[in-house]
Formats: structure tokens, C-alpha cells, sequence
């Protein structure tokens, strides 16, 4: 329902998906493996959301 609500394009759910895995391969497998582009794709993709949910009406 969010990627709806918030009208965001799937590059930013695809993101956000992806450091999901990556954590949870780093949580419950012991695979850490900082990637600094996906690092900055994160906070992009972060700030994108925040955007969204600052223009929602209230």
C-alpha cells in the first residue's frame, strides 16, 4: 500500500528492498559487505520517502 500512497517509482522500493536482504544477510548469515554506492542509493532513496509523507495531507 506505501508505494501506492506515496507515488514513489519502483527504483526507490527496489533500493530499499535491496538493503533489506543486505541486512538480513549481515544479521542472520555473518555476511557484511559495506557497498558505498548502495549506502548512497539508501539515503536517496530515504530522503524520497520522507518527501513523499511530508506531502501527504495531514
Amino acid at each position: 500500500m506505501l508505494p501506492h500512497t506515496l507515488s514513489l517509482g519502483p527504483e526507490v522500493w527496489r533500493v530499499l528492498d535491496k538493503c533489506h536482504n543486505t541486512r538480513n544477510l549481515s544479521e542472520y548469515e555473518g555476511l557484511m559487505e559495506v557497498d558505498e554506492r548502495l549506502v548512497t542509493d539508501l539515503i536517496v532513496a530515504t530522503q524520497a520517502v520522507v518527501d513523499a509523507i511530508g506531502q501527504l495531507p495531514r
